[in-house]
């Protein structure tokens, strides 16, 4: 035999091995469970069992640990192994989180940069803790004059102060985003309406620890809505006005109560023919809006009269004109006229700035119409005395819906839709129309258009 089995010496030395041996196994191949009790049963299974069956009847305290502890490394083994795979993991877990809070991080920094909406972090006392460039670009007050200050410096009103005030303690309590309207200062001192959009920021103990609040200037949206509701409320008191007299001229000839006057049934019939001409063209002029910002106007130019034309529109608003006690006084060409144009867009023009000639004239007073030549072109020119145009008003006065007073505008029946039309359509034909306006002067429109075919 090589070696002595009886040698206590020899037992403790193998025995020292084997534990050496089996912990380096399982420290060095613990990832691996199945890899290690395979080593641990092939390598040291043997070398046990001919130490416990060479002595049958009697061991050495030595020879019965050896399986002893055989056992307790496999256990070992194993609770190592489920450790080791625990702990592989939690780390690969943790680098999960880490990468996605970190994903999550840029692409909250790319956001907070580049977003168009003005994006504030502020805290309990209305401190601002973070201010996006939308932010500097809306406010007006750069990143370094803002963190820092208080929220109220953008404060224009009573109420906006009032809800920012209670917006704290209303996110806090409801643990919900809010949206509110408020009356905001630039750094210029300019005023905004803004719509902010706030939702509170809560920790894991569930206290809210601060605000982000997304800003967007909403003051041209509201304008429009504004206007838009003008519209509506203008349009159906214009409609109003020409119907009434269609109804009450038709009614007055189906009384019979006119049989036998022939001039007053004339009348009556003037009356409903020139105010249903009127409610055409007011019709019409709310749809042509559409179809001349799309570009789907349709344009049939030709040679036309141009004061034919003009006599025509004049006839069109007297109605208007006795209305609101204005004379219409026109000053035609000797001769007649020739014009390349579209007669039914032109036509529409003369009545459009007739109409708001008349509307806005004084009361007793007259509206003049001039027509005259020039080298290949015609003139075409419409005076009132009544209120002044501002030079304030002079660029928007040809924009959409466009109204200098709203109460004025309700007196007077007018949509700002009229002089918006006209632009466009003398756009169309090459002209623009322009306007001089003096206190004691008067007002008056003029355009031109060519003689001759382009």
């Amino acid at each position: 035999m090589l070696f002595d089995y009886d040698d206590m010496i020899f037992q403790l030395v193998l025995a020292l091995m084997m534990v050496c041996i089996a912990s380096f196994a399982i420290t060095t191949m613990s990832p691996s469970l199945e890899l290690t009790v395979t080593f641990l049963l092939l390598l040291l299974g043997p070398i046990t069992g001919s130490l416990f069956l060479s002595h049958a009847v009697t061991h050495s305290y030595v020879e019965w640990m050896l399986p002893i502890t055989l056992v307790m490394l496999l256990l070992s083994c194993i609770r190592i192994n489920r450790n080791t795979e625990r702990n592989i993991i939690l780390t690969i877990e943790e680098m999960q989180h880490e990468k996605a809070v970190q994903n999550f991080q840029q692409r909250r920094g790319l956001f907070f940069r580049e977003t168009p909406l003005a994006v504030l972090e502020w805290g309990q006392r209305g401190n601002v803790v973070q201010w996006n460039p939308a932010a500097e670009k809306l406010f007006g007050y750069d990143r370094m004059e803002a963190e820092g200050e208080q929220l109220t410096m953008l404060v224009a009103s009573t109420r906006s102060l009032r809800l920012l005030e209670t917006l704290w303690d209303d996110l806090a309590q409801s643990r919900a985003s809010m949206q509110l309207v408020m009356e905001n200062r630039r750094k210029d001192a300019t005023l905004r309406l803004c719509e902010w959009f706030s939702t509170p920021l809560i920790d894991s103990n569930g206290g809210v620890i601060g605000v982000i609040s997304l800003v967007q200037d909403v003051t041209q949206r509201e304008e429009n809505e504004r206007i838009q509701q003008e519209f509506i409320s203008i349009v159906s008191h214009e409609l109003r006005t020409p119907v009434t007299a269609i109804k009450g001229s038709l009614g007055l000839l189906n009384s019979g109560l006119m049989d036998d006057d022939a001039d007053k049934i004339r009348e009556m019939q003037r009356v409903a023919l020139n105010n249903t001409n009127r409610l055409h063209l007011l019709i019409n002029d709310i749809l042509d809006v559409d179809k001349l910002e799309s570009g789907r106007m349709d344009y049939r130019f030709a040679d036309n009269d141009l004061g034919a034309l003009l006599q025509q529109a004049v006839t069109t608003n007297e109605s208007l004109a006795q209305q609101f006690t204005v004379a219409l006084v026109l000053r035609p060409p000797a001769t007649p006229l020739m014009v390349y144009m579209d007669p039914d867009r032109i036509f529409q023009v003369f009545t459009n700035i007739l109409a708001t000639a008349i509307k806005f004239a004084h009361p007793g007073s007259s509206v003049s119409i001039s027509l005259s030549s020039s080298v290949n072109a015609a003139v075409v020119s419409v005076h009132n005395l009544g209120e002044v145009i501002t030079e304030t008003d002079r660029n928007k006065l040809f924009t959409r819906f466009f109204q200098r007073d709203s109460s004025t505008t309700h007196a007077k029946g007018g949509t700002g839709r009229g002089l918006y039309i006209c632009q466009k359509i003398l756009e169309r034909h090459q002209s623009r129309l322009d306007f001089v306006s003096q206190k004691d002067a008067g007002t008056t429109f003029f355009f031109s258009l060519p003689t001759k075919a382009p």
